[in-house]
């Protein structure tokens, strides 16, 4: 089908689908679909419309309008998280994403052990509703908290624990859905199509047999074995693994598990990654089986030790030694028993050290679920860590789900090392040697040719020593457009696969070209690994130097981690308010990966800027893609690039303009508050802001510094202070710098005055540096020029302060964590501005007596920023509290929604409050002692004021009050 053709064909459907009572989103603009055309695979294919359904008739209405003959050229491609590595949810009909609107959790049994859930429902979500029940849905994923119940069942997914617990398919009692002609599909009634295809496989089952392997990891899409051997024909067999191609599914009935009472986990340390797989068949032979054994190689610890996930998890490799060390194994055990647990994992160590391992360096036992916790978020942010390696080669997953019997690990990964080495590619490795499935992720530079080619050499190699170990290329992650090694995998049974097929899907309108195109079409292809375009291709288009001006966005690898469902998660609260992917990290970078493309091509256009505008508008800023996504993508500061070069060429509202100055006139207003507040009380000054853009203002307010620097509590300096001052004039030991900003000074002037009284209170020496502008708003609005020529002031002069070896703190999260990124990542070197908890909690760790205030409890609402950024912050915040005699509860939040300037602007107000609502609220309005609240974030106590009518408190203030 041409082009034109297949344009005209998509745009009758999309107009007869408007003519329906279809009452979801249709999408067909060019920003929607650029970024559906990418899900965490190394290929991007645009489609041409994006549906976005409410609800199952939706889908109905989307699938009968399929089969009528004008539209039988139209085809369909579900998507739920997006999370999958082979290209399974893109193509170039139409997507069809059941994860916006259909993710609700239908009903519960707790005496049947069943959940019934749309299949747009997040399998983190699904968990959380089932914790407070004591269940849990088995299968699990390292994209857990993004990847939907329909993905995991179209690719019949698994993960750690899946030697005990199996696929996403033995948990599947049911499901609903349509096939593309808009009937319905219920497994638990009889449907004609069961006894087709049982009649198609009956006379083919020795050949059935011969190719479908015995694995822990058994075979899916289309797993005619169990199907066939199921005496009821059940469909669910045929639909687990089909990965859409054989209908949509809308609605899952799932068998959940009892939660385990106690976990212990086992880490060991090896010098050789080899030995380690060897070892682990020995392990499994324990006189008691463990739950599962996860394995990690060098180099994804290594860059596990500088991320932030390392600051919680270090204590638990404690006796590893890194510079041997090899590879890491995790090997649970758990039980409703803890005597019995324990008992396990005594019998475990004894076994394990009669082995008397050579290549063995260290055992850890861990215990306590959120030390566990803490160990398996880092395994599960394996992929992004060895996604954010240096260079241009970065790792891609397309050989990474192979699966062989557990016995023939060792030998089969270390043939396939000789593969990856004899081209001279690093790699890393990680996964479940218990079910014989390791995710191996060579690095290349799919920009250039030579390691585009790679991808077939390699992946024909690795296909050859799956067939020789009796195990499948695709062991866990689906086929997606693998699919080409289906024929010789399946030989002689291939033609019953698509058959099959035919059978579902006569016209081929469900995801063609994966596992099976219909046995009558002669023509229908199935896509190939390298035929199908490649990020790779579109991104060579950019140049070298445009490539690296927007370099830190430009590896966004699809990864997903911020379309993470839970609104208590800091992650891209505008994705979560929206539900929007346009509006995330993942989309804002790859429109702007298109932007840079269109600009080294010559085909960039105003109306495209014009879409980009539009995804950028609603980041807040918040910076938590910067720390949250495993490799680090920093959407803020390209917007900020995006927002310099889009104002070049139109003229910037004056609301801009009075917000970039907002720091620089602070010490003006702050000088002049008893006659400017009166006035922004006015009705006139509030119609004015309103016609500028501005729902209201903050009002500064007195700091009381004056009086402390009479009394001697503080001293102040300007900048010709600073100027003469030389370290011999201070003790270090007992003196801090309190380097203000324009917030707590000027707007919020009593915590800086709280400050200062708690520093003084405990012994110190208190000196508050000049003010300065920190350049902040500049770099929010795209006003870069501004924001250098700030930056360097301010730069300067902690450069200067720091020669005098007195450590230096800042108040305000947002400004203090911009010292040490933005300001390192412009300087090269760090200002070493603290957070003020990190100075009191090693400060009151050396002090020999502190003073004990009235028993109380508090509830600590961090800045999404400082918590990102710094993940120990609030933990510091609840020790400091501990040596003071008071105790603290760290509540988890997502984002406030007022960001600094965003909740200030009228075009943003609602979306703003939505974000609040989302979990702030809902947080507070839980706790009963609101008199007890704390927030760090002069924003966020901005916020809580503004929408809960609550006087939320600075961690400072408090102890200033308890310590009185």
């Amino acid at each position: 089908m041409s082009p034109s053709i297949s344009e005209q064909t998509i745009e009758q459907y999309i107009h007869a689908l408007r003519q329906t009572p279809f009452q979801g989103e249709i999408e067909v603009s060019e920003a929607s679909r650029l970024v559906h055309s990418v899900d965490n695979s190394i290929y991007e294919v645009k489609p041409a419309a994006v549906l976005y359904p409410k609800n199952s008739e939706d889908v109905a209405i989307v699938t009968a309008l399929l089969a009528k003959r004008e539209h039988q050229g139209v085809n369909i491609t579900a998507k739920g998280g997006g999370t999958g590595t082979n290209g399974q949810s893109l193509n170039t009909g139409i997507i069809l994403d059941l994860s916006r609107h259909m993710n609700q959790i239908l009903s519960f049994d707790a005496e049947k052990h069943q959940v019934t859930v749309q299949t747009g429902v997040v399998k983190d979500q699904l968990n959380a509703f089932l914790k407070p029940h004591g269940f849990f849905f088995a299968p699990e994923l390292s994209t857990s908290n993004r990847a939907t119940i329909g993905g995991m069942i179209n690719t019949d997914a698994s993960g750690q624990g899946s030697f005990t617990y199996g696929k996403t398919r033995h948990h599947v009692i049911a499901l609903k859905g349509f096939l593309p002609n808009g009937a319905p599909i219920d497994t638990t009634q009889n449907n004609p199509l069961s006894e087709t295809v049982a009649n198609l496989i009956a006379p083919n089952v020795e050949s059935m047999n011969a190719h479908f392997p015995e694995l822990n990891r058994s075979m899916t899409g289309y797993d005619a074995k169990h199907f066939y051997e199921d005496e009821t024909h059940n469909l669910k067999h045929l639909l687990c693994g089909a990965e859409g191609t054989l209908g949509i599914l809308t609605e899952a009935t799932l068998n959940v598990l009892p939660i385990p009472k106690y976990r212990t986990l086992v880490i060991l340390s090896y010098d050789d990654f080899i030995a380690s797989l060897r070892h682990s068949s020995y392990l499994m032979d324990a006189p008691v089986t463990p739950t599962s054994i996860e394995v990690l190689d060098d180099r994804v610890v290594e860059r596990a030790q500088n991320d932030y996930v390392w600051e919680v998890n270090q204590h638990h490799f404690k006796g590893v030694d890194f510079d041997r060390l090899k590879a890491i194994l995790l090997v649970e055990f758990n039980s409703d028993d803890e005597a019995e647990l324990a008992d396990s994992v005594a019998k475990f160590a004894t076994y394990m050290q009669e082995s008397q391992y050579s290549a063995l360096l260290s055992s850890n036992v861990i215990q306590g679920e959120a030390a566990i916790k803490d160990v398996y978020g880092l395994r599960k942010r394996a992929v992004g860590l060895l996604g954010n390696i240096k260079g241009e080669r970065r790792t891609m997953a397309f050989v990474e789900d192979c699966a062989v019997p557990p016995e023939a690990l060792a030998d089969f990964i270390t043939e396939f090392k000789a593969v990856l080495d004899a081209q001279n590619l690093m790699y890393g490795m990680f996964g479940h040697v218990d079910a014989g499935v390791l995710h191996v992720r060579p690095a290349l530079d799919l920009k250039t040719p030579e390691d585009r080619a790679m991808i077939r050499k390699v992946s024909d190699q690795v296909y050859d020593l799956c067939v020789k170990y009796k195990g499948v290329l695709w062991g866990e992650h689906g086929k997606g457009v693998r699919s080409e090694y289906c024929e010789p995998f399946f030989g002689d049974f291939y033609p019953v696969i698509r058959a099959i097929k035919s059978a579902f899907d006569p016209h081929n309108q469900m995801n063609p070209g994966k596992i099976a195109a219909p046995l009558e079409m002669t023509d229908a292809t199935l896509k190939k690994i390298d035929a199908t375009p490649m990020r790779g291709e579109f991104d060579a288009l950019i140049t070298e130097e445009m490539w690296n001006e927007y370099r830190r966005i430009n590896f966004c690898n699809g990864n997903g981690a911020c379309f993470n469902y839970d609104v208590h998660s800091p992650m891209c609260p505008s994705y979560k308010a929206t539900r929007d992917r346009v509006q995330s990290p993942k989309g804002r970078a790859m429109l702007i990966k298109e932007w840079e493309r269109r600009r080294c091509t010559d085909q960039n256009t105003p109306e495209f800027e014009e879409e980009i505008f539009k995804a950028l508008e609603t980041c807040l800023s918040c910076g938590s893609c910067t720390s949250e996504c495993p490799v680090m993508i920093n959407i803020p500061n390209a917007r900020s690039q995006f927002m310099e070069v889009y104002y070049q060429t139109r003229k910037r509202p004056l609301v801009h303009t009075i917000l970039a100055q907002s720091e620089e006139r602070a010490p003006m207003l702050y000088q002049m508050r008893n006659l400017t507040n009166p006035l922004f009380k006015l009705p006139m000054t509030k119609s004015i802001m309103q016609k500028i853009g501005l729902v209201d203002a903050t009002m500064p307010q007195d700091n009381g510094v004056a009086a402390l620097v009479k009394v001697g509590k503080v001293t102040q300096w300007t900048i010709a202070d600073v100027e003469r001052l030389t370290a011999a004039q201070f003790d270090p030991e007992h003196s801090v710098i309190i380097v203000p900003d324009a917030l707590t000074e000027y707007f919020d002037g009593h915590v800086l005055k709280d400050c200062i009284e708690v520093l003084h209170q405990l012994g110190l020496k208190v000196f508050l540096a000049p003010y300065q502008n920190s350049g902040k708003a500049y770099h929010v609005l795209g006003m870069r020029d501004q924001f250098k020529r700030s930056a360097e002031q301010q730069y300067k002069m902690l450069v200067q302060l720091s020669k005098l070896g007195v450590p230096m703190v800042g108040i305000e999260p947002p400004i203090t964590v911009m010292y040490r990124k933005d300001y390192k990542q412009l300087f090269g070197t760090d200002t070493n501005v603290r957070l003020v908890q990190e100075f009191l909690a090693e400060y009151l760790a050396k002090a020999q007596s502190l003073p004990k205030a009235t028993a109380a409890t508090y509830y600590l609402m961090s800045h999404c920023m400082e918590k990102t950024s710094v993940p120990n912050a609030p933990a510091l915040w609840q020790q400091v509290f501990t040596g003071l005699g008071l105790t603290v509860e760290v509540v988890a939040t997502g984002c406030c929604g007022m960001s600094g300037a965003f909740g200030h602007l009228s075009a943003q107000a609602q979306l703003s409050e939505k974000i609040y609502d989302q979990s702030w609220r809902v947080k507070i309005d839980g706790i009963d002692a609101k008199d007890h609240i704390m927030a760090t974030g002069f924003s966020c106590r901005t916020q809580v004021e503004r929408f809960s009518a609550v006087n939320a408190l600075h961690p400072v203030s408090v102890l200033r009050r308890a310590l009185a």
